[in-house]
């Protein structure tokens, strides 16, 4: 190999690399967040919800409607918060994008000086959800679905000939 070619690769490949990167840098995540409030004062079960009602009806209550629906667009990396009912807020971090999944870094926040209620890393496939349940609101039982959608692309190598 000759000194020539040798200069050549290396600058090359830093700017491949270099390249990755600020595209990577740029990706955008389209999270959403939705509050339902489950009780089993009636039998209702809002229309809205239609498309998760296999996986509501899990957590085992007899109606289930739709209070607050939020969606924001947010860099991997950077932090975005959404308000809960209750006084509550969430925050979540897109981390990566590796194998048609999402990582997520969600907190659970509650006060005047914040304090984490729950944090947790978690993975969930692009385009897909988790449901958490839990915290007892208006005679009944807060569901929160987080969906997250990634506008990403992989990386296209192309190759030159020499």
């Amino acid at each position: 190999m000759n000194m020539r070619h040798l200069s050549f690769s290396v600058p090359a490949t830093l700017v491949f690399f270099l390249c990755i990167a600020s595209v990577a840098a740029g990706d955008m995540v389209h999270i959403r967040v939705e509050t339902v409030l489950a009780t089993d004062a009636s039998q209702e079960f809002d229309n809205r919800l239609t498309g998760m009602r296999s996986q509501l009806l899990a957590f085992r209550y007899s109606a289930y409607r739709l209070v607050q629906e939020e969606r924001r667009k947010v860099e991997f990396g950077k932090q975005v918060n959404f308000s809960l009912p209750g006084g509550r807020f969430l925050q979540v971090v897109p981390k990566e994008y590796v194998n048609e999944q999402i990582a997520l870094h969600v907190m659970l926040m509650e006060g005047a000086s914040p304090s984490p209620l729950m944090s947790t890393l978690l993975s969930i496939p692009n385009r897909g959800m988790l449901f958490v349940g839990g915290r007892k609101h208006q005679g009944g039982t807060l569901i929160i679905r987080i969906g997250a959608a990634a506008d990403t692309l992989p990386p296209t190598i192309i190759k030159t000939e020499e």
